[in-house]
């Protein structure tokens, strides 16, 4: 199994604070098993996606909120250029179900 680092202590920034911690730690510990050949992971990533929506509801952010948090949480797990490359699919499927949560709520 490769070590794949990625940083543990996530303290949302600004534009992600409404996002829930539970939902983050799910998508580190999705993203490490996704890095480590676990690729078979709809439901971990419908789980986060549908925790992401329901918070940017809660708090009434438009989706270009939700976006814009996602991606600050994600930069701030400081993948590796090779991880990011590895992780690209992962993130797009996540993106694609979040949005689709967040209408569909």
């Amino acid at each position: 199994m490769q070590e794949h680092p990625i940083h543990d202590e996530i303290t949302p920034s600004r534009d992600g604070v409404w996002l829930p911690a539970a939902a983050i730690a799910s998508l580190r510990d999705l993203t490490a098993r996704y890095l480590d050949g676990q690729h078979v992971v709809d439901a971990s990533v419908d789980g986060v996606a549908k925790a992401f929506a329901a918070a940017a509801h809660d708090g009434a952010q438009p989706p270009e909120r939700l976006l814009i948090a996602v991606r600050a949480v994600w930069r701030d797990f400081g993948f590796s250029q090779s991880d990011r490359l590895q992780l690209a699919s992962l993130y797009d499927r996540l993106i694609r179900s979040a949005i689709k949560r967040y209408y569909d709520d």
